[in-house]
């Protein structure tokens, strides 16, 4: 090992370049938002927060670049809460949605009652492409565009396995 005190070790070296390419992404993530028109604000270091409409539905998008760890992540939340003596109908109703999910999930916080769509993607030492963020954010939104009103129909008291078949159509 080098005694040159501004020579970086191997692991320090690596740490650098995940750091420079997880930067890299959230330029090419903050870009492509611009672009396609989504219309971001901050929502804190690496995060972007965009308000989606369609179809009746309306939802936060949160599009956030893990730099450390080179990880995109894609959450979209609903203006609701599941109360309390509707989480536990909430809980199954999610585990059987995420059930069916090949990629992303539907995620419930017990303790807080919010609820998300979720779509992650590790890109360590690769590239994020436009493509792969139009692909997170996509399933995102899909994932919340299905299930919202069936869980929006759980929380005013449908049976959880009703409110499934009815936006699966089964």
């Amino acid at each position: 090992m080098s005694s040159d005190p501004y020579r970086e070790s191997p692991a320090q070296n690596a740490g650098g370049l995940r750091r420079l390419r997880g930067e890299r992404a959230l330029a090419t993530l903050s870009r492509l938002l611009a672009d396609d028109g989504w219309r971001p604000r901050s929502g804190g270091a690496g995060r972007f927060v965009m308000t989606y409409r369609s179809n009746g539905a309306v939802f936060e998008l949160w599009a956030e670049i893990i730099v450390h760890s080179e990880q995109l992540v894609v959450n979209a939340v609903p203006p609701l809460t599941v109360p309390p003596d509707r989480r536990a109908a909430a809980a199954e109703y999610v585990l059987r949605a995420t059930w069916g999910l090949y990629v992303g999930s539907l995620d419930l916080d017990l303790d807080t009652g919010q609820v998300r769509a979720r779509c992650g993607l590790d890109f360590e030492g690769e590239p994020l492409t436009p493509r792969l963020i139009r692909n997170a954010l996509t399933i995102a939104v899909r994932i919340m565009e299905t299930y919202l009103s069936g869980l929006e129909r759980v929380i005013d008291g449908v049976a959880p396995l009703e409110a499934i078949r009815a936006v699966e159509g089964n």
